[in-house]
């Protein structure tokens, strides 16, 4: 039986991912902040710590490795840029400098990374060679952490590759846009929004997301950088008024500040031609989507 390793197991993408790997009969393990058994078992390693991370190896050693963990809000990390660089880059360079001290080379490891290491792209759709322009610290540690990948890949011959995944949503999710809709609707029934609305997204749901994790981890390609999206663009406003009727409060309610956020890109729309070599098929429709998930927080 293979073996999987999730980092950030307990989290949102983390979490899918487990569940579609033991569906497909692998062995899942995952290391997180807290030890929990679930339908899978998650085990507490620090990932500060080079020492636990070495100890977690000897115990299980996997076929594939999904680097997930690591902080995720790009407010945050304007804020607190130094624990950003901690949450991100200090874990992935920790990992990595031990898969290399056991010669864990044959080992696949795919890193989540963002599509904000493209910033404000020089046009669109936004292809994976383009130059890349993080706005905030978040995605600037992501940057950092793909040059430690492709340092592995150069230097040692490591298997790495690298997802950067788009606007992602669904089931699970307790952050980002949809959480903030979502408290907004039910606290003063106006959604209040950062922006004019015309800025734009490419989202997909954690259905598609995992699915593509699955093909990056288990296809052989020369590619070793991937946009997980849609190739659709979306703007804001489009997102907020379907988010408005599937919470039933009306299109009137639906407000725009004009204030762009220090760290916010403005359009995106990514050319997905590699994943979709791999087979990849969108099979979530994004109104369908945001109903599912309106259902879903609703009950939380």
């Amino acid at each position: 039986m293979k073996k999987v390793l999730i980092t950030g197991a307990a989290g949102f993408i983390g979490r899918s991912l487990a569940h579609l790997f033991m569906q497909k009969g692998y062995s899942v393990l995952g290391w997180d902040h807290n030890d929990s058994t679930e339908e899978f078992r998650i085990k507490k390693v620090d990932l500060i710590n080079r020492e636990e991370i070495k100890n977690g190896f000897k115990e299980f050693i996997p076929d594939i490795l999904f680097h997930c963990a690591g902080n995720a809000d790009v407010v945050k990390s304007v804020k607190n840029p130094e624990t950003d660089f901690e949450g991100n880059v200090v874990l992935t360079h920790n990992i990595l400098f031990v898969m290399h001290e056991l010669n864990l080379k044959n080992v696949r490891f795919v890193f989540l990374s963002s599509a904000g290491v493209y910033g404000n792209p020089i046009s669109l759709p936004i292809k994976e060679n383009m130059a890349l322009n993080p706005l905030s610290p978040y995605a600037l540690h992501k940057v950092v952490c793909e040059e430690l990948c492709k340092y592995f890949i150069n230097n040692y011959n490591m298997d790495i590759k690298i997802a950067r995944i788009f606007s992602a949503y669904g089931k699970g999710l307790k952050r980002q846009i949809f959480w903030d809709m979502y408290k907004k609707s039910c606290e003063t029934g106006i959604l209040v929004m950062f922006g004019t609305g015309n800025e734009s997204r490419d989202y997909i749901h954690i259905s598609d997301v995992i699915n593509a994790l699955f093909l990056i981890a288990t296809t052989e390609s020369d590619d070793w950088i991937y946009n997980v999206a849609n190739g659709e663009e979306v703007t804001i406003c489009e997102v907020a008024i379907q988010f408005a009727k599937a919470a039933g409060i009306g299109e009137s309610n639906v407000k725009f500040t004009g204030i762009i956020r220090e760290g916010d890109p403005i359009n995106w729309k990514a050319d997905i031609s590699r994943i979709q070599s791999l087979g990849y098929k969108k099979t979530v429709k994004f109104d369908k989507g945001i109903e599912d998930y309106y259902e879903w927080i609703k009950n939380q």
